[in-house]
Parts: C-alpha cells; structure tokens; sequence
C-alpha cells in the first residue's frame, strides 16, 4: 500500500507541553542541547519517564496509534546514553497521519520532519526550553521492517551484557571524537548495529541518536 502523503511543516515553536507530560519528565535525568553530543551515565529514572510518559498519552491516543515502545539507548539497563527518551509509535500501516499528528502537537510536541536518508521515520520531540532535547518520537509502521528492527537491537542488548557493553565502550569514544557533530557520531554507530545478528533482515537498520 502506497503511503499517505505527510504535508506537515517542521515546527520550532511547540504548544504549552500537557502537565501529566511534565510530570512524567521532571527530575528524570534527561535533557540535552540539540545538535550536542554528550552521553550521561545510566539512569533508573529513565524507564519511569517513559512509563509516565505512555500513561500521560493514552487517554487521548488516535486509533490508529496501536503502540508505543521505549527504544534507543536509554531503554537499555546498563548502557551509557544521550539524555533523550527515544520513543517508537507504531501507526497503523496506510493510515491518514492527521490524527495522530494533531494528537502530539496538542501535546506540546514539536514537528521536526519526515523520514530521509538519515531516519527511516517521521519525528517528533519534546524540549524543555528552546534547544534542549527531551525526547525524540520516532513514528513509522506498526509491525513494519524498521519497526522490527528497532524492537529487536534493543532487544539484542538488553539480553547481551557483553555486546551491551561493548556498544557502550564504542560510543563512549565516538562521542570524545564528535563532541559536537551528531550526525558523524550517529553515522560512525551505524557498522555495528548493521552487523548485529538480531534476527531482522538487513537493510537500513535506523539508528537512532541515543
């Protein structure tokens, strides 16, 4: 099925974020200057975020939002990251993109553009103030490649301590020589979760900033 054209602006101004949605991300351990690449030690404070997160959202969730899922690095005990919450919506496969559109920027999400060659997905973030980056909102297939992807490298990592760490290592060092150059540290982490075995054919795997 071919996909619905998404006619959405890129946003640098974000309505007022919901209170429930600022809850659940205060004193979280998160945060970090856009474009910056700063990795923070692991937090216990990051999957609470993300369960508040999930339950300040889905009381006005879109029918077509049949997921949400904690990936990316801050969803893996153990592992260094970016302060960001990365967060996979699965949207029902051909489905009109407005209503969950509307959904997060209602909820003071901003609309940070379509997928290209650097994101297999359409994103969206929340910012504690102008430039510093809450969490990064990756919308794309429910059930999809990319989708499966995603769900199995976290996987993978969560059930894998030593290539957990070994990710971990690796990033620790990218992010000495690309301290201010996201997309060259997020490109350089590419090879090795390309060569992963996770069960997922290959292709782009979307890496993801964190």
């Amino acid at each position: 099925m071919d996909p619905i054209p998404v006619p959405f602006l890129r946003s640098e101004h974000a309505a007022p974020m919901s209170p429930a949605l600022a809850v659940a991300l205060r004193d979280a351990d998160l945060g970090v200057h856009r474009g910056v690449v700063e990795l923070a030690a692991p937090s216990p404070h990051w999957a609470r975020a993300f369960t508040g997160l999930v339950d300040a959202l889905t009381p006005t969730r879109p029918a077509d939002a049949l997921a949400l899922e904690h990936i990316g690095s801050t969803s893996v005990p153990g592992l260094p990251a970016k302060a960001i919450l990365d967060v996979a919506i699965g949207q029902r496969p051909g489905s009109d993109p407005q209503p969950l559109h509307s959904w997060l920027m209602r909820a003071g999400h901003l609309y940070r553009g379509e997928a290209g060659p650097d994101r297999p997905d359409r994103i969206y973030a929340l910012e504690l103030e102008p430039g510093v980056r809450l969490v990064n909102v990756h919308v794309l297939d429910h059930g999809g490649e990319q989708w499966r992807r995603y769900l199995a490298f976290r996987d993978h990592l969560r059930t894998h301590p030593v290539e957990r760490d070994a990710y971990g290592e690796l990033k620790l060092r990218l992010a000495v020589e690309h301290p201010e150059d996201r997309l060259a540290y997020v490109r350089a982490k590419g090879s090795f979760i390309t060569t992963r075995d996770t069960g997922v054919s290959g292709g782009d795997i979307g890496v993801h900033e964190g």
